[in-house]
């Protein structure tokens, strides 16, 4: 088969200008993440149960697998440039019409599943565009673009609550969607699509890049040390099962706080809402260091071990705020920042635990079913934290943080005890 070039060539201004439209993007496309600011608010002006304002959250985890099913279908029989505009658009409009409603299942609707599959959407057509655009940098360009996605959401949460302070919330969703509508819109269109509707130049770019990425899952192994466990094998043995209940118990307490650290810290200490808003844009923080720390930390121990010792330390730390601490906001947020850390961490060692433990060939289907876990969390995690008092909300999800760091060294023991059986030299760390 020939080789497909990209035509025509794209020049350096191109690149730089498309570049920078994607970190544009990434900065506000990540909305879904400080809903925490609007949930108390929402609720006192139009009385919506705060249960039922965090289900926009819930729902939205839910639609990262069809999104992805979806976009790369469009992609491929529209383009990458034509699915990103309609996307992007498509999002702004979405908070703008959330804030229009006197209707909580109209708001879930348009923040929790129209906005999210158009959040989605723009994330894998960046994508896409990055390992097309930049073949021989796509590495450093998505560390980039997680940067900026962390940044954007730190610095939205403090932008929302200035909105919500000169406007009222409604407003502050409508004026926030109409220019985020606008910037999405001109921003997309900016951007170059490298393959310029090329349906095979597209099919060879993705190709090329998960080849690469699979080359990187085995580098520097014998074919006898890798790991050879498929998807329908992981499914009936009980290692997936119990890494599945142990991710559960872990990322309990960052879901929740995702969407419930502000109505939290102001039900519980009396904070400002700019407090409130500030505290949220430390947990994003934490969480966009979380993702790089861990990752670095799991490349030397492993990472079921970075796991086991993630839920312990997370665990103690949050028996220890509801047992000593529970009246100290300064400790409080502490802790937040910390859970954000483990939060993104956690996120980041997925993918890393899969490909460590199961064949390179069925990375994709183990990893779609492990995905599940992380939406019946995402459903519970907001649920928990406007359900039980505050301080047995601690001692829940700090228990259940050390259950699951125990039971995550669990499940290695049980992937290495397989693949000891087989003759496998594969080791799961």
């Amino acid at each position: 088969m020939p080789d497909i070039k990209v035509k025509p060539e794209l020049s350096k201004s191109a690149k730089l200008i498309s570049l920078i439209m994607i970190l544009l993007i990434g900065v506000i496309s990540n909305y879904i993440y400080v809903l925490a600011v609007y949930v108390e608010p929402l609720n006192e002006m139009h009385g919506w149960s705060m249960n039922s304002i965090v289900m926009a959250y819930s729902v939205a985890m839910f639609c990262e697998f069809p999104a992805f099913i979806a976009g790369g279908w469009l992609m491929n029989r529209f383009g990458m440039r034509k699915v990103l505009i309609v996307c992007g658009t498509l999002y702004g409009l979405a908070i703008l019409f959330s804030g229009l409603t006197s209707s909580v299942i109209v708001f879930v609707i348009c923040q929790g599943i129209i906005g999210s599959l158009a959040m989605y959407g723009v994330f894998i057509c960046t994508l896409a565009i990055i390992n097309a655009m930049f073949p021989n940098n796509k590495g450093l360009v998505m560390g980039i673009l997680y940067g900026t996605q962390a940044a954007g959401g730190a610095a939205m949460a403090p932008i929302a609550n200035v909105f919500i302070t000169h406007f009222n919330v409604s407003m502050a969703l409508v004026w926030q969607g109409v220019i985020f509508t606008i910037i999405m819109f001109v921003c997309c269109l900016l951007i170059v699509d490298p393959t310029k509707g090329d349906k095979e130049a597209l099919a060879r770019a993705q190709e090329e890049a998960e080849a690469e990425e699979a080359a990187e899952a085995v580098a520097g192994k014998t074919e006898d040390q890798l790991p050879s466990m498929g998807w329908k094998k992981a499914l009936t043995h009980p290692a997936f099962w119990v890494l599945f209940i142990s991710i559960i118990c872990i990322q309990m307490i960052g879901n929740l706080l995702i969407t419930d650290i502000s109505a939290l810290a102001k039900s519980q200490y009396g904070v400002t809402a700019a407090t409130a808003a500030l505290l949220v844009s430390a947990f994003s923080i934490g969480a966009g260091v979380g993702g790089v720390v861990i990752g670095f930390i799991s490349d030397r121990i492993g990472p079921y071990r970075t796991t086991f010792w993630m839920g312990i330390i997370d665990g103690v730390l949050l028996l220890i705020l509801a047992i000593a601490g529970q009246g100290s906001f300064m400790a409080f947020a502490v802790v937040c920042v910390i859970q954000g850390f483990t939060y993104n961490g956690m996120t980041a060692l997925n993918p890393i635990m899969m490909t460590d433990s199961y064949a390179a060939k069925d990375i994709g289907t183990t990893m779609g079913f492990m995905g599940i876990s992380y939406m019946i969390v995402a459903v519970l995690g907001p649920q928990l934290g406007f359900s039980v008092p505050f301080v047995p909300m601690l001692i829940i999800c700090g228990a259940l943080c050390i259950i699951g760091g125990f039971i995550s060294k669990l499940a290695c023991s049980l992937l290495n005890k397989y693949y000891k059986s087989i003759g496998s030299k594969c080791i799961v760390r």
